[in-house]
């Protein structure tokens, strides 16, 4: 109703409006999806999502990567999630996607963060607000350049365009982030020492360290075309093929997206897993390693000691020792000695200190003697303070030995190389020292700490993608064989069916649900193979086998549940002396018990008269009968049932049908319309009501999707549904029966049982039609 409004009038047509709306259409652009079911739609973003999840928390958000000539930068992976959220569902979409990225990344950031470069400089701004805005301009971009829907090769040329726009604003942008994060602390602590050489070698050596601004748009920008491009030209294909994929297909490509989702999420959760898991090994083996050296300094003096009584007990007469011996055993077994079997490589950096005091390393660059704030810097000593007092590991940026030099060039040397590690510290009770603070510290770097971490996890990324992709053959298998391969067998048999070869089988068992179908298709052949051979000898004959074909194929016992006592049922077929295609059938969906279950109920009428009409009566019968009890939703079961009627229908028949489906515990009823006269339903609120909603057009012409509608019912509520031959009925004046009588004998019969009811019905349009 808006756009017919705002196209009528002189004002609508003015150009001053005009721009405000084509704005509010970029902003409101719903991507290449935008046709999509809710459900597609909402798939595809959490499949989105997840995807920018995984690849944050499993550190492939930005890729390294290094050119022939040694220029290194990054390929940013999230760039391709946030621009396929544009594309594909629109701008609104591709912001919130982008914001969960940004904020993801954050989290990753602060959580487990890959360098101290992730730390430091992955801020807000950095990411939740650019992804955002990066989110932003993608859907405008996309929007403004796709909105005519171009031509293919316009179509690749824009995306192209685009993806390359953005790219070079979120490097440039990202840079500049960075840099100025970097400004900001080293101004904070040299001030007006920063001169203007210093900022240039400051942004200089940042870039370098941050990789190529330019290497990483390009680069960036390419990959993010062709994944935009080749996703565009998928989905914009399954679009136009919408309603004329094979079910098998269908099933593949869902059953796809739920593998990819369970690896993603796999993945991301074993990535985090494996780094607690490390984390908690590191802390475990620095907490042994550190109660060990503790016990060791502790019981240092009485070693000293005993090797003092050693030299003044024992008789050493005739054996000249020299200073240097003596020196050398007192070295043996001093405080020194202790950490000499410990190494860099293995075990990091470890230092023993008292009053903030370095008194013995195994690092030959520190010297016994400075403070630990001197060496290390204020980082370390409030992580030793921190370790002590929550008696945990602690991580924390390390700038390394001698990373204290009051120099700007200096401290940007040592900000560009520092890196993230993880200390933990234990107080010893060494009596020399008895009444001084002493800490034994060991510091190691991420690198050491998840050493074992990417070879575990590409063992469980190969374990995980194998055992789901062996998941994904068998349960497509499963599906093939038991659901798709037994309904395209019986489509098989109904297409020789109709096309006259009665000797066909169905022979599509296995299952509850198919058994019934095969042997209701087979007994209605058997029945019209009878009645055939009866028509080549008598008209009569061949009528009356005709009209046994018909009503056996539709439920004939009532009540037909008796151990269910939710709802009443009741249906008759009075048919003329022709054969006709009139049907109605009703049917237990999937494990209906007598408490709670669903219910489907149809009834249709088919074009034309005779053979023909019955045999496609049965075809349209069987096919919303199958696809129903297959567990789908009666549009969409309604829709494949209409394939299948359109398929092959050179004849051009139709038929006319309404389709229900009851939750008979909740009393909630989907239906679908196709052309059908409306049915009359009863409730204690409104009365007789009709409902005269339509779904979509007649069954068995034109292949297109059929809406359903859903209405509430309460006990007591009462549907009656009807075909044509009720309100067409013609009395002896061709007048017609018409829907006003119909009405008026059911406001009467309100009360009545459905027998009860459609007797009543039956009665009032013979007496109206007499010998007509």
């Amino acid at each position: 109703m808006k756009g017919r409004q705002t196209g009528v009038g002189e004002d609508a047509m003015k150009p001053k409006p005009a721009k405000p709306k084509r704005k509010a259409r970029i902003i409101r652009w719903r991507g290449v999806l935008d046709t999509a079911p809710a459900y597609l739609r909402r798939m595809v973003a959490v499949v989105l999502a997840v995807a920018g999840a995984s690849l944050t928390f499993t550190q492939l958000g930005f890729i390294s990567i290094t050119m022939p000539d040694g220029t290194v930068g990054y390929v940013v992976v999230l760039m391709q999630v946030v621009a396929l959220s544009a594309l594909l569902l629109g701008t609104l979409p591709g912001v919130g996607i982008g914001l969960f990225a940004g904020a993801v990344l954050f989290a990753h950031a602060q959580v487990f963060p890959l360098d101290h470069y992730e730390l430091a400089f992955v801020t807000p701004v950095s990411s939740i607000v650019m992804f955002g805005i990066t989110g932003l301009f993608f859907g405008v971009l996309f929007a403004f350049v796709l909105r005519n829907d171009p031509g293919p090769i316009k179509r690749v040329i824009y995306i192209a365009i685009v993806c390359g726009v953005v790219s070079w604003l979120y490097s440039i942008g990202f840079a500049l982030s960075v840099l100025s994060s970097l400004f900001v602390e080293i101004f904070e602590k040299f001030g007006n020492s920063v001169n203007e050489s210093a900022v240039r070698l400051m942004a200089v050596d940042t870039a370098r360290h941050l990789g190529s601004t330019a290497l990483q748009a390009r680069v960036t920008a390419l990959i993010t075309a062709i994944i935009c491009c080749a996703i565009d030209f998928v989905a914009r294909r399954a679009k136009s093929r919408q309603g004329s994929l094979r079910l098998r297909t269908v099933f593949g490509a869902w059953l796809s997206v739920v593998v990819a989702l369970a690896f993603m999420t796999m993945s991301a959760m074993s990535f985090a897993g494996i780094t607690e898991g490390e984390l908690y090994d590191a802390n475990n083996a620095m907490e042994s390693e550190l109660n060990y050296l503790c016990t060791q300094f502790e019981y240092s003096d009485e070693r000293s000691n005993l090797t003092t009584k050693l030299f003044e007990d024992v008789d050493l007469d005739g054996l000249e020792l020299d200073d240097e011996f003596v020196e050398r055993i007192g070295e043996a077994y001093s405080d020194e000695s202790i950490l000499r079997g410990y190494t860099l490589q293995e075990d990091g950096t470890v230092i023993f200190a008292v009053d903030g005091v370095i008194y013995a390393s195994n690092d030959p660059q520190i010297t016994p003697g400075e403070s630990i704030d001197k060496v290390f810097g204020s980082d370390v000593a409030d992580a030793v303070n921190l370790s002590l007092e929550n008696e945990q590991m602690e991580r924390f940026v390390f700038d390394g030995v001698g990373s204290q030099e009051n120099d700007f060039e200096q401290a940007l040397e040592t900000k560009i190389r520092s890196q993230i590690a993880y200390l933990l510290a234990k107080r010893p009770q060494v009596s020399s020292f008895e009444g001084e603070s002493q800490v034994v510290v060991m510091i190691q770097t991420s690198d050491h700490v998840f050493r074992d971490r990417p070879s575990v996890m590409m063992w469980m990324t190969a374990s995980a993608l194998g055992l789901l992709l062996a998941v994904f053959l068998i349960v497509s298998q499963l599906i093939y064989r038991v659901v798709t391969r037994r309904i395209e067998e019986e489509n098989e048999a109904l297409l020789r069916i109709t096309a006259g070869n009665l000797d066909t089988r169905a022979e599509a068992g296995g299952t509850l649900e198919f058994d019934s179908l095969s042997e209701g298709i087979n007994t209605t052949v058997s029945a019209l193979r009878g009645w055939i051979a009866e028509a080549e000898t008598r008209m009569d004959a061949e009528l009356a086998t005709a009209k046994a074909i018909q009503e056996s194929a539709l439920p004939r016992i009532f009540p037909p549940y008796p151990d269910i006592q939710r709802f009443d049922i009741y249906a008759s077929m009075n048919a003329a002396r022709e054969v006709g295609g009139d049907f109605y059938d009703f049917f237990l969906i999937g494990d209906s018990g007598p408490h709670a279950g669903k219910l489907g109920f149809v009834i249709a009428d088919v074009s034309g008269k005779g053979v023909p009409a019955a045999l496609f009566m049965m075809k349209a019968k069987t096919q919303i009968r199958d696809y129903l009890e297959s567990g789908m939703e009666v549009g969409e079961a309604v829709e494949n049932a209409n394939r299948q009627l359109v398929d092959g229908n050179d004849a051009g028949m139709f038929v006319t049908a309404w389709v229900g489906v009851l939750d008979y515990s909740t009393g909630h009823v989907d239906y679908v319309n196709a052309g059908h006269n409306p049915p009359l339903l009863w409730q204690r609120k409104g009365g007789w009501q009709w409902m005269r909603k339509k779904s979509g057009p007649i069954l068995g012409l034109f292949d297109m999707p059929y809406c359903a509608h859903s209405v509430e019912c309460q006990a007591g509520d009462t549907f009656l549904l009807y075909t044509d031959g009720v309100t067409e009925a013609f009395n002896m004046d061709e007048e017609l029966y018409g829907e006003e009588r119909l009405l008026a004998v059911a406001e009467a019969g309100f009360r009545l049982h459905p027998r009860e009811l459609l007797e009543s019905v039956r009665a009032d349009v013979a007496a109206y039609v007499q010998e007509a």
